[in-house]
This record gives C-alpha cells, structure tokens and sequence, in this order.
C-alpha cells in the first residue's frame, strides 16, 4: 500500500486531536464523585461487625445504629443525638456477648415503637432474641421464647414482612444449616407456617430479599444459598409459595460446592419503574433485570457487576444525587483478609468501579448500608467488617448542599404512622406528568443479614417538583397513595398509605 500523502496525515492527526478535545469536554462536563469523610473514627474503630442496620428507635427524627459482632465483642446501639453517636446498648438491655449473624428493625406489635430481632450462631447455643422496645428511647426486653419465635440455628437473613397482606409483621428467618422459617403473626403470638406453605427450604440460605416481582399485589421471596446449592424464587400464589427459580432461569444450578449466592438487593436500575434484582455471589454475581411481570434477564456481564471474586453483601444507593441508582458490593479473593470491593457508579448505559478514587477502605465483608444519617439529603455509608483488623467505620457524603438537596427521602407508614409497610414501593416522577425519575422500595432485607427502618432515598437530575406514588400491597391488591407537588430537599417526606 502507499503511505498517505501528508494532507491526509494532517487531517488524521486533526480528527485525533479535536475527538480528544470532545473527549476531554465530555469528562469535564460529568460532574464531579462527592468525597466522604469518617466520622468519630474512634468510637466506631472496633471489629468483628457483622450485621448493621439503621432505625430510629428513640422516635427523635433522626437514624440509630445497631451493629451485631463476632463472639466475644458486645453488640453495639448507637444512638445519634443530631449526627453525634452515643453508644447506649448495655443501657438499653441489648449488648449480648453471642456471635451475631443477623439483625432486623421492625414493629411487630404496632405500638409505634421500633422493635428488634438478633440471630445468632447455632454454636453458640444461644436462641434467637426478640427486644421489644419499651418505648421512651431507653430499653428493651426480650419477648421471642413467650411469642414463639426463640429459633435456634445457623441463623442469616432476618426480615419482617407483612407476606399475607392482613396489616401486621410477619417475620422470616433463612437458616445456613436447616430448613427456613416463616412465623405468621397472629396478634400476640407467631406461627410458623413455613412447611404448610412451601417455605421450610432446606438449602442453606445466607441471603433473602421480599418484593412484588410479578406485580400482582403480594410480596415474593428470592432466597440465596450457599455451597453449590441452586437459588429459590418463591412465588407468593396467596395460599401458597411455589419455587419458579428454575422455571423463570434464576436458580443458578450446577454450582461446586465452593459456589453460591450471598447478598441479594433490589433497585430500578434501568428507572422504568419495575424492580431489578441483584445477587452477590463466589464465582459470579447477577443482575436480573425485570420486565414487571415475573420474568427476568440476566445482564450483569454487559452492565460490567458481573464481578469473579466472592462477593458477600451488596447495596444499592444513588451517592451521588444523579438520578440512577449506584451500587456497593463487598467481595475477598482467595482468603477472608484478603478484601475486593467495588462501588459501581451508574454511568447511564453501564457501571464503573469508582472506589479507588474515593479513598474508602476495601473490606466490608458483612455490613453494607447506604443511609442519610445527618439528614442532609445525600447519602452516607456504613460499613462493617469482621475480620481481625477490620473496623465499622461510618463515612460523610461531601456533595456539595446544592446537590445533596436534590432528593425526596420517602418514609411510608401505615394509617397510624406505624413502619409496617416493608415491601411496599416508591416511584417518584415529574410533576404533573408520568416521566418516571427513579423508584426504591422499602426495605426487606436488601443486602445481606440486615434489615433496616428508614426512609427510601431517590436522587433527582433537577431541583424541580416532583410527584411521589407509594404503592402498598393490601388485601384490596396494590394500592396507589400519591403526594403531588413536593419540593426535593426539604426534609423526609412521610407518606401514610391504608389498606
């Protein structure tokens, strides 16, 4: 061939110039990651932290902090006094000794007090606990062996969910080592109706998460499990679960031993209001994008969350107040102090690991939960690792007020103002029109063997008025409450929703 003639080598060396120069327009125009920064680094530097979930159990406004720990080391409650921690849990009656594997916020008798579920070790030889709140910020009591639900195993993934639509909490226990519990509140005492309804799943769940997947008015059940076993998807048909994993190709079967599914957590990730389901997992991690109907496809691989190492907790949470949810996941190679984490920031058509550039420490290992503890509008991060030199550190969101403003926080409750609305879903949109903006659901367990009471977080591109719709699923099916006309960052809004 003949070398081009230096006309041509002009041009190609202008065209290479001016894609560089829109290159670097490009880059410059995105806006920049927020910082974070640790907060009282001292009182949150011991390790062997396990499970970490927020509520406001004192009912002053503001997030509380309980952080289960490895045996040994005393659970922990961190009361936040106006963003200032104070650690209260020998105070309150709840600073057990025993290796703490899970732990779960909820209201289960409805008195408008946060209540407390903590599940241990089966090495322990220590039975599951229920705190009651006492009510006044101050104590609680242990209720679960007269309401009967003092279980006892290798407990993971608590969460309290209301599966037959009938007002109050149910609670669901995944067991590592024995078939999975499902205790039906029957007002002042539980039943557990796992076996009868097809839920005593005998494979060693470590994950679980509840969410309308058909959109049919009822809460449905992915379970992760471990050890080469497959995945469950328990589809609620109202007088009965039946396991479709396999069937909707969700199951993840022929797995070594060495392989299995951790963490699951759930978000709108393509913002066209159907929930997405991701599941961390050793060997590969999932991300299954749902079509509204109960069906779903697998896109980790060209969303670029596939991951390769072992993953163990994941979140979902938009840091920084673009409207597209971003996603923290957890994950060790080779050995358990030997830590992989990434945060997947959500570039629009895929994600990309921005954690090196936010100098956050790798190694959560357990305890993963985006949360806007200052009530500044932005969200922070807490984290939890229990290895030997690990800490549960808290980071600061730095975004800059402007942006950190541009957001609504959603708090549902019921007709009474209690948080016994797990599950149900917040889809935020344009005011006055149906251009959806982002969707978040009200936690169930997202994540891994935590489960919190907290407002749902939905960042905006713009400061301009939304509408808010908060689906609830009711004995009447899914029940649609709407708040016209909000202005972002003005604080929590509560939304009360009936049925």
């Amino acid at each position: 061939m003949e070398p081009p003639d230096d006309s041509i080598r002009v041009m190609r060396l202008w065209l290479s110039a001016l894609a560089l120069g829109a290159l670097a327009m490009s880059t410059a125009a995105q806006p920049a990651l927020p910082r974070f920064e640790e907060v009282q680094p001292e009182l949150f530097a011991a390790a062997g932290g396990q499970p970490n979930a927020w509520a406001d159990f004192d009912n002053d406004g503001d997030l509380d902090l309980f952080v289960g720990f490895a045996a040994g080391k005393p659970n922990r409650l961190y009361r936040n006094d106006k963003g200032t921690f104070v650690e209260t849990a020998a105070a309150a009656g709840i600073a057990d000794l025993t290796d703490t594997r899970a732990a779960a916020w909820g209201d289960f008798d409805g008195d408008g007090n946060i209540d407390l579920y903590v599940g241990f070790t089966r090495r322990s030889e220590t039975a599951n606990k229920l705190y009651r709140n006492d009510g006044g910020g101050k104590h609680f009591t242990d209720v679960a062996k007269a309401l009967g639900v003092d279980a006892m195993g290798e407990t993971r993934q608590v969460s309290w969910i209301d599966f037959d639509n009938d007002g109050d909490l149910d609670l669901f226990v995944a067991m590592r080592d024995a078939p999975n519990l499902l205790f039906r509140n029957d007002g002042g005492h539980f039943t557990n109706v796992a076996k009868e309804l097809g839920l005593d799943d005998p494979r060693r769940t470590v994950g679980a998460v509840w969410f309308d997947a058909d959109e049919d008015g009822d809460l449905d059940l992915f379970v992760a499990n471990q050890n080469g076993d497959s995945n469950g998807f328990f589809r609620n048909d109202g007088s009965r679960f039946v396991d479709a994993a396999r069937e909707l190709g969700i199951d993840a079967p022929g797995r070594p031993e060495t392989s299995g599914s951790n963490g699951p957590s759930v978000a709108d990730v393509d913002n066209d209001g159907h929930l997405d389901l991701f599941v961390a997992g050793y060997g590969a991690n999932f991300l299954y994008r749902s079509d509204g109907k109960g069906h779903f496809t697998d896109i980790a691989k060209q969303m670029g969350v596939a991951g390769g190492d072992k993953a163990t907790p994941s979140r979902w949470g938009d840091f920084d107040n673009d409207g597209r949810p971003d996603l923290y996941v957890s994950s060790y190679v080779d050995t358990a102090v030997n830590e992989h984490d990434f945060l997947y920031h959500h570039d629009g058509a895929r994600f990309v690991d921005v954690l090196a550039t936010l100098s956050l420490p790798h190694g959560a290992t357990h305890g993963v939960q985006w949360v806007d503890f200052d009530g500044d509008g932005d969200l922070d991060l807490a984290l939890a690792n229990n290895n030997p030199n690990g800490t549960h550190s808290l980071y600061r969101n730095l975004l800059p007020a402007d942006i950190a403003k541009r957001s609504v926080e959603v708090m549902v409750v019921d007709a009474r103002g209690r948080a016994t609305r797990a599950g149900s879903e917040v889809r935020v949109y344009t005011a006055g029109t149906r251009k959806l903006l982002g969707a978040g659901l009200v936690d169930t367990g997202s994540g891994y063997c935590s489960q919190n009471v907290m407002p749902v977080h939905v960042g905006l591109p713009t400061m301009d008025r939304v509408d808010i719709e908060v689906t609830a699923l009711t004995r009447q099916g899914r029940r649609v409450t709407r708040a016209a006309g909000v202005t972002p960052g003005r604080g929590v809004v509560a939304v009360k929703v009936g049925g």
